[in-house]
């Protein structure tokens, strides 16, 4: 498997680029609750829906205003090959088709997750579906990424493209409220419960168009 490797130099690069490239591509980016509190001295496991090639974008984006922790995100290895600068902004990656490759990333993930000061992003849904679909290809494979760190906060996010009358679509997060991995290993419909819950939620706010603000703005 291939492992992150932070550089300073490629964070300095990734950050304004990401931001100017949301900015240039959607005409807002709208939060529509709180951002989630997060308890100190606690790993911290992101899990967003898959809906778009944009997704990494996204989330980089808004962690980076909530969470003063180092990022690491979990890629298809063909996609970290292909795309080798995300490794040096904490990509690693997995191999789903080979039980080994699988066995290498659940295990870099516990480690990561040992650290408080860190915090992976992962995929429960492991491919892209669209936001509409249900049911979601939720994979149970999560727990094993987490059956290591039972006090790890578990936190689903969600997102949202939608077109208003605007020239470019917006951006639409939600965020849920945040499991103990414990809870999710020995129960993964509490996991399915609050993901589903969340996006319906998502969807209801995107209809109303009620936001806490738009994060462009901020």
């Amino acid at each position: 498997m291939i492992r992150a490797a932070h550089k300073k130099w490629a964070r300095w690069i990734f950050n304004p680029y990401c931001t100017r490239l949301l900015k240039k591509n959607f005409s807002s980016f709208y939060r529509t609750n709180d951002y989630p509190p997060v308890t100190e001295g606690h790993p911290v496991l992101i899990v967003p829906n898959h809906i778009s090639w944009w997704d990494g974008f996204f989330i980089d984006f808004v962690c980076r205003r909530f969470l003063n922790r180092t990022p690491y995100l979990m890629m298809l290895e063909e996609q970290l090959n292909r795309y080798w600068f995300f490794q040096k902004v904490g990509a690693y990656s997995i191999n789903p088709h080979l039980p080994t490759g699988i066995i290498e990333a659940a295990r870099y993930t516990q480690e990561i997750l040992k650290n408080p000061n860190h915090f992976v992003i992962l995929y429960p849904q492991g491919d892209i579906e669209p936001f509409e679909k249900r049911p979601l290809t939720l994979k149970r494979g999560l727990q094993l990424f987490i059956k290591a760190t039972p006090t790890a906060q578990v936190l689903p996010v969600g997102f949202k493209i939608q077109y208003y009358n605007q020239k470019y679509p917006s951006v639409l997060v939600r965020f849920a409220e945040s499991l103990t991995a414990l809870a999710v290993v020995q129960d993964f419909s509490t996991f399915e419960n609050t993901f589903y819950g969340n996006l319906d939620m998502l969807s209801q706010a995107a209809e109303k168009q009620s936001f806490a603000e738009d994060i462009f703005r901020t």
